[in-house]
């Protein structure tokens, strides 16, 4: 008997602790939001994107659920402490054609908008990343603008396509000179895909060649995910017209790497 009632008072202890951690999430996002609005010059389109990407939405684990419809909109990540982490599995519900997609017309619905307000949202890498080769790559690494950055740490992971946690690979690094771009050298070998993972100054990237496979780096280490790395989401409710537009950018965590997310909104 008295070991039934530790197992209760056990399983009573862990709902109160994800609770707890709940409100302590919901409270940091409120207070962020709060401070974001107390401060001056904040603009809409500012105001509109920091809810979007601090507040996990309702149901807060609403993106791994493709046939759940949130009744608002948020891309944070539910379990982080930290502002501006998204989840993944949110964004790829806004890329066209993934499962439970979300449309921006319904976007701009659940972000409690007007039907005469527009959006325009981007997100895209920190850094890009090119990769060209079969077995010897050149890494050419691009900032937002185009230029190329050197002095990126660049890591690239020469793993086989049918990647198993216990396989072996070859991993190699290089740094990358004034025209942002640098080599690694492997072995070629059949049905094997390259996973690199650039950084500079706590930015960090990671890509693959061919684009968009499900890799994540971790500590050094290569895994297997259960979605595709996240290129570039363009979305969009139409063209941009009229005078009224209002411009707001902030860099995210996605995944581990790190992106830029763009907004515009105008009517």
């Amino acid at each position: 008997m008295h070991v039934a009632y530790e197992y209760i008072l056990a399983g009573v202890m862990i709902f109160l602790i994800l609770m707890m951690t709940q409100v302590t999430i919901s409270a940091l996002i409120t207070r962020q939001l709060t401070y974001l609005e107390q401060s001056g010059g904040y603009k809409t389109a500012e105001k509109i994107l920091d809810v979007l990407l601090l507040s996990p939405g309702d149901p807060p684990d609403w993106g791994r659920n493709a046939s759940i419809e949130p009744n608002y909109i948020g891309l944070a990540d539910q379990n982080s402490l930290r502002a501006y982490v998204l989840d993944p599995y949110k964004v790829l519900r806004l890329q066209k054609g993934s499962a439970g997609y979300i449309s921006p017309a319904k976007a701009r619905r659940l972000l409690g908008l007007r039907d005469d307000y527009h959006f325009h949202l981007r997100i895209l890498p920190a850094l890009s990343v090119e990769i060209e080769g079969n077995g010897s790559f050149t890494i050419t690494v691009k900032n937002i603008k185009g230029l190329p950055v050197p002095n990126v740490n660049v890591t690239g992971y020469y793993v086989p396509k049918s990647f198993s946690p216990t396989v072996e690979y070859p991993i190699k690094s290089n740094i990358t000179g004034v025209d942002g771009s640098c080599t690694l050298v492997f072995q070629y070998q059949q049905d094997h895909v390259l996973v690199v993972c650039a950084s500079i100054f706590g930015v960090r990237v990671v890509s693959t060649e061919p684009p968009g496979l499900n890799f994540r780096v971790e500590g050094g280490r290569v895994f297997k995910s259960d979605i595709p790395l996240i290129t570039e989401i363009d979305y969009s409710t139409g063209s941009i017209v009229g005078l009224e537009k209002e411009d707001a950018t902030r860099y995210v965590e996605i995944d581990g790497s790190a992106y830029i997310v763009e907004f515009t909104l105008w009517k």
